[in-house]
């Protein structure tokens, strides 16, 4: 028979070993407890599939990359990014040091691939403005695949699904900015054509049907189809970079790549002008004189700033808006 004072210490023992147990044991947002595991980059996760635009079925992915020494213990907030390219060419890869930056100031970082291709044509201004559209509006469909993903495994990948970010450099931002403000109602009435074409944006690629709210951007030397996109309800903080004199995509409004028969597309300053007016926090760098995405701006500089931006956000500090025209930090 064991003695009262014995059954006690084994009683603490026993309990010992349960909490250190649980205390190691990662804790799902559903309540479910799942192993703690080390995070470290990925490369090629597929998050859907789809046609491309010339019908063939292609596999989208991502690369994942993390802050130094994270695991699955703890959450950290997301920065998903898109490449750049005229929705013709590029690569996720071409984000790498981008990403490193972010990862690096303590987000878990996604770098996207999504569907590319329309008629462009031969020369300058020779493309098909309808089959530009579909492009982008593709690009749109895949952003939220995406996005959808993340957070369908965010305990998976250690996401703080309270604190998700976009950012993108050119046709990357403007499918960033505009897969924020192009949402299934306005999809519906302000694309029709690509709707009715293309399907709904927040469906295709996957099945998941979870939901996600974007906190903030990056636009890098991007642009919106429409200024009026912004609303009072609507309207995100905004981060961005452009040079003044860019003859791709207008920093202020003007015709994509200048061609007068292509579309029109408003810029960073329009876009800084429109969140300034809602009052909502917006940070500019413009390069005065400088073309489409200057040579001036470095990873660093460029992600450097905008990790600053995101955590100034995350924290709840106050932020005034303010446009610069010299290269310096707007953490001050």
């Amino acid at each position: 028979m064991v003695n009262t004072p014995l059954k006690y210490l084994i009683s603490i023992l026993l309990l010992s070993v349960f909490f250190a147990y649980c205390s190691k044991s990662g804790d799902s947002s559903d309540g479910h407890n799942l192993p703690v595991s080390n995070l470290s980059d990925l490369t090629n996760i597929q998050y859907g599939s789809n046609k491309d635009t010339s019908g063939k079925m292609i596999s989208l992915t991502m690369d994942l990359y993390f802050p130094p020494e994270a695991t699955t213990a703890r959450k950290f907030p997301l920065v998903m990014v898109m490449h750049g390219g005229s929705f013709l060419d590029g690569d996720k890869g071409d984000m790498k040091d981008d990403c490193a930056v972010l990862a690096d100031s303590g987000f878990v970082v996604a770098s996207i691939n999504y569907r590319l291709g329309w008629r462009a044509g031969t020369g300058q201004c020779n493309g098909d403005e309808s089959s530009e559209l579909q492009a982008g509006y593709r690009a749109i469909q895949d952003a939220n695949a995406a996005m959808r993903f993340l957070v369908a495994h965010a305990n998976t990948y250690g996401i703080d699904t309270s604190w998700l970010f976009l950012a993108g450099s050119s046709a990357g931002s403007i499918m960033a900015l505009n897969s924020v403000y192009i949402p299934e109602n306005i999809a519906v009435a302000f694309l029709p054509a690509e709707f009715n074409l293309l399907g709904p944006v927040n469906n295709a690629d996957n099945n998941l049907t979870n939901t996600f709210t974007i906190k903030g951007i990056c636009n890098m030397w991007g642009a919106l189809l429409d200024s009026n996109l912004i609303t009072a309800s609507n309207a995100l903080p905004t981060i961005s970079f452009h040079g003044t004199n860019d003859d791709v995509v207008p920093f202020n409004f003007g015709y994509n790549e200048s061609c007068s028969n292509y579309i029109m597309l408003y810029g960073s300053e329009c876009i800084q002008r429109r969140l300034e007016f809602y009052n909502k926090p917006a940070i500019s760098n413009f390069v005065i004189g400088g073309g489409h995405g200057p040579s001036v701006y470095t990873p660093e500089f460029l992600m450097g700033n905008t990790s600053c931006f995101f955590h100034r956000l995350i924290k709840g500090e106050p932020i005034t808006s303010k446009v610069y025209t010299t290269l310096v930090s707007s953490c001050n």
